[in-house]
């Protein structure tokens, strides 16, 4: 009798043990849906402020002074004085033209004005004795002035065969080595073996930016910008816009214009050619409604954001955004300030 009692109890007990059991499992779990989820590390508070806008543009880093030296006599390149890359100073001489000719011409020019000088100083105390005329003393020395004039004037053209710096800065290119036939750049030869040039000479660095027409307006001379240039990635340098071209350029139908920079502090590092990256800086005084950039997500094509929706779930809602300064987007529409948007999904999400 007993064991039967207990036959019967056994199978009852167990099955009470397995209801209990499986109504805690169940509200346990309903606790866990109601409970509310810790959403501190993945939202963030929409909010109003100022949005200072970042306008991008690219352009090359050209010499402030540019010139391209040529001679003022035709001759053969006797020394060369400089290299490319040397610093050099206003009236520095630079080159050397062969004059073994010309100076024959010289010593000629300064016999004939000896001579007539000689010839006018005894002319002259011949007048003054009254031995001669006044029209043959003066005869002589009109001769006299117009050899010293003309010797003047053959030594300022034997200065030609030297070639000086015209201003200070550096030699940024050199066209030609000793024995090249060189002319002015005025004489256009079919001789290839003429050059016209002998140095490129630059001085100071600027920046030749392309900026678009529809930027333009939200830009001026005296504003700073942030310069990268490719050789140099991870260093930004500082330029001020010291100029702003007054007509536009059209490139493949696009509209835009020069403006150009110079650096507040020039380095050595950037070189003459170099491409540049800029970044202009635009002030906005207008408060708007601004939401972190990396909040924004796509969604069948359109941008939005993830609105906390029900359960702490994120929930897609559609925006139209604005401009953006990279860290930070303007939102014209689809979102409020005081609301909460994720900024990353949170694991209880199944998206």
């Amino acid at each position: 009798m007993l064991e039967l009692i207990k036959k019967n109890i056994k199978p009852k007990s167990g099955l009470i043990l397995f209801i209990f059991a499986s109504l805690f499992i169940f509200v346990n779990n309903n606790l866990k849906k109601n409970k509310p989820k810790d959403l501190s590390e993945y939202v963030v508070v929409v909010k109003k402020g100022l949005l200072s806008e970042i306008i991008s543009s690219s352009g090359e880093i050209k010499a402030s002074k540019k010139i391209n030296i040529s001679p003022r006599k035709q001759g053969f390149i006797n020394s060369i004085k400089v290299k490319e890359g040397d610093r050099v100073i206003e009236n520095q001489i630079l080159a050397t033209l062969d004059d073994n000719d010309f100076i024959y011409k010289v010593e000629e020019y300064k016999l004939r004005a000896e001579k007539q000088e000689k010839d006018y100083l005894r002319r002259k105390y011949l007048f003054k004795e009254g031995a001669i005329s006044k029209e043959n003393y003066e005869e002589f020395k009109n001769k006299f002035e117009t050899s010293k004039a003309q010797l003047n004037d053959v030594l300022i053209e034997k200065s030609f065969y030297k070639i000086r710096a015209p201003f200070s800065g550096y030699i940024t290119a050199e066209y030609v080595e000793i024995g090249t036939y060189v002319a002015p750049s005025s004489n256009f030869n079919s001789n290839n073996s003429t050059k016209n040039f002998i140095f490129e000479l630059s001085n100071g660095l600027e920046i030749i930016a392309k900026v678009p027409e529809s930027d333009i307006g939200r830009i001026k001379i005296g504003q700073e910008a942030f310069v990268r240039v490719e050789a140099f990635p991870s260093k930004k340098y500082l330029a001020k816009i010291d100029k702003i071209a007054s007509r536009a350029s059209k490139d493949n139908n696009v509209t835009s214009f020069e403006v150009t920079l110079i650096f507040k502090e020039v380095s050595e590092d950037i070189k003459i050619g170099m491409t540049a990256d800029l970044e202009f800086l635009v002030e906005d005084n207008v408060e708007k409604i601004l939401v972190p950039t990396v909040s924004i997500v796509t969604e069948r094509g359109k941008k939005g954001i993830l609105k906390v929706g029900e359960n702490s779930f994120p929930e897609f809602k559609e925006i139209e955004v604005g401009i953006s300064s990279g860290n930070q987007t303007a939102v014209l529409e689809g979102v409020e300030p005081g609301e909460k948007i994720f900024l990353d999904i949170p694991p209880w999400s199944k998206k």
